[in-house]
């Protein structure tokens, strides 16, 4: 893969991490003061948001891993707290709309920023993981890994068919079997 875009794609990783880390430092500790007696805000208030806030630095810490390792297992837990807190988030806010009715100005805040901030982490973080899985820049063994051509095995196959060719070759070929 062509070295820019394996740069641009990690850059899009390390600006949600950045983007993400300056969320949980500055919002955290003011949603930590805040006493949420209701059952809607209860994720935005007291021992729950310092638990999420917990939560997201970990998966912040484990998506930044993941880009300076290359490894695609640490992308993961950055998907699950994303899709943990987005998930509470829509049940928060169908809550809302049945108990309270449907605010069109605030929901259509709100569904402006789900539709832009959603799509881009989610395809971002695909990207990476694409990036990681296509084109590693590592092996993943230490015995020296090789990639085979997917036609090896026609080509095997041709030996195979073709006495002359096996009689003008003193080498032997292996029988590959086939299921």
């Amino acid at each position: 893969m062509d070295k820019y875009l394996r740069h641009f794609i990690k850059y899009q990783a390390l600006m949600i991490v950045m983007f993400t880390l300056l969320m949980v430092i500055v919002v955290t500790p003011a949603m930590s003061e805040v006493n949420a007696h209701e059952i809607e805000n209860l994720r935005f208030g007291g021992p729950v948001a310092i638990a999420f806030g917990i939560t997201w630095a970990i998966a912040v810490f484990c998506l930044f891993i993941a880009i300076q390792k290359e490894d695609k297992r640490f992308i993961f837990p950055y998907v699950a707290v994303f899709g943990l807190d987005l998930s509470l988030l829509v049940l928060r806010e169908f809550y809302l709309m049945i108990m309270h009715g449907i605010f069109v100005e605030i929901l259509t805040i709100k569904i402006l920023i789900a539709v832009l901030i959603v799509p881009y982490v989610f395809a971002s973080l695909f990207a990476l993981h694409r990036l990681f899985t296509v084109d590693p820049i590592e092996s993943q063994r230490s015995e020296g890994f090789v990639r085979f051509d997917r036609n090896e095995t026609t080509v095997v196959e041709e030996h195979h068919t073709n006495p002359a060719s096996s009689a003008t070759n003193n080498t032997t070929l292996p029988i590959v079997a086939y299921s």
